[in-house]
């Protein structure tokens, strides 16, 4: 009889999932399904630029994980490995990297570099009570007004970006977005309604605005989940 082969992945997935958790989960940390995190947005990523490159691979890129504040020289950016993923209750990434000489030196080799961002706590918590500030997921262009027109090569001023808007109005008045005073009515700046403060985060979705759409239909319901304040 002829066996049957499976790959790694097809096995896991048929195992039998167990959960013997009794304990309250609170906040965004609540699962709808208590066998799995739902993936609500399975990113596909941004190549990285020019500048993320040439930083990588002169080692003056900064790491977050291991004993080295710097990736070494030859380092370069894994798309096939990093993931950005808008979960149920929050957001989840891998920027990884590796190296061209990891064949031969065992020093250049990395750890993954993962974080998760739970939506009821920072960045993403609502703060204050008089004038609550709101963090939202907002898209950033980069492109540039001149002279009335707006100039959007991707080739010099890169793709549009997805930033944490940590809040719409300034005590409820000061609006966080550009406008006409900022590029002297068309003439020369950033174009209109892109955030002025903001986070950035790494790495990028192709389709900025896909990400956005779906981020801004469970944030704010992942905000108010019950839960102890942060």
């Amino acid at each position: 009889m002829a066996t049957m082969t499976v790959t790694p992945e097809q096995y896991i997935a048929s195992l039998p999932s167990i959960v013997d958790r009794t304990s309250k989960q609170e906040g965004a940390t609540k699962l709808a399904n208590p066998n799995f995190i739902s993936i609500k947005y399975n990113a596909e990523i941004e190549d990285p630029s020019c500048c993320f490159k040439c930083v990588a691979c002169c080692g003056c890129l900064p790491v977050y994980t291991g004993v080295c504040p710097l990736a070494p020289p030859c380092s370069y950016f894994d798309k096939e490995r990093s993931y950005l993923y808008i979960r149920e209750g929050s957001l989840e990434a891998n920027t990884s990297l590796d190296n061209h000489c990891a064949p031969i030196c065992c020093c250049c080799t990395f750890d993954d570099n993962v974080y998760v961002n739970y939506f009821d706590r920072a960045p993403y918590a609502i703060k204050g009570c008089l004038c609550p500030a709101v963090p939202k997921l907002e898209i950033y262009d980069p492109a540039c007004m001149l002279c009335c027109v707006k100039f959007d090569c991707e080739c010099c001023f890169g793709p549009k970006q997805v930033v944490i808007m940590p809040y719409e109005k300034c005590c409820l008045c000061c609006p966080n977005r550009t406008c006409w005073c900022h590029n002297c009515f068309g003439c020369c700046g950033q174009p209109d309604g892109n955030p002025l403060y903001y986070n950035s985060f790494y790495p990028q979705p192709k389709n900025a605005e896909a990400f956005v759409a779906q981020a801004k239909q469970i944030i704010p319901v992942a905000q108010r989940m019950e839960g102890k304040s942060s």
